[in-house]
């Protein structure tokens, strides 16, 4: 089974159409368990980078590495920033009674969608001091060991990797904007 996080939103019906009674609700909880599957994917990922790098800070500490210790400290806040920011602003908005589904699902699309818009800046920015000081601390330690062109030779593919994978999530993440942006252009055009 393959996983696309794009297939959490762009599997949301794009017919606007309210008519039929009770489908509103239906797309809102739709959409609302797609929004709660993708933020327990983030947490799970995101506890798993804390875990494995926390440790990994820990036994840098414990050996005196404390430059490595940094970075992986860093990239674990960068984590955490990220996770906070999920929590604070990707989560499922509380309905009010008085609150009109039409209403709240549209402010739902467009909560998620600026959300999305904004991944370079709230969620791969906070990791990259981390990632970058790690990568730079581990080519250096090579370079100590077996010189400069060595080890310069072995880090650009996987940074250029890393930063192809950060691209990509960017990337997926606009284009995912744009779909729910198509959401929300169909639902104004159906009032």
């Amino acid at each position: 089974m393959s996983y696309h996080p794009q297939d959490f939103w762009l599997s949301q019906e794009n017919d606007a159409a309210f008519s039929t009674a009770g489908i509103c609700e239906k797309r809102n909880s739709r959409f609302e368990r797609t929004v709660r599957r993708r933020n327990l994917l983030e947490f799970a990922a995101g506890l798993v980078v804390i875990l494995t790098m926390g440790s990994a800070a820990i036994a840098a500490m414990i050996a005196s590495d404390f430059l490595m210790a940094g970075a992986q400290a860093s990239l674990v806040f960068g984590v955490v920033a990220v996770l906070w920011k999920l929590r604070c602003d990707g989560s499922n908005l509380v309905r009010t009674p008085e609150m009109p589904c039409r209403d709240y699902f549209r402010h739902q699309l467009v909560r998620q969608r600026d959300l999305l818009r904004t991944v370079p800046k709230w969620y791969l920015a906070p990791m990259i001091p981390g990632v970058l000081a790690i990568y730079g601390l581990v080519t250096a330690q090579v370079a100590s060991r077996h010189g400069w062109a060595t080890a310069l030779d072995g880090v650009w593919l996987p940074l250029g990797g890393t930063a192809l994978f950060f691209g990509f999530v960017a990337w997926l993440n606009a284009k995912t904007a744009q779909g729910l942006d198509q959401q929300i252009a169909a639902l104004d055009a159906a009032e």
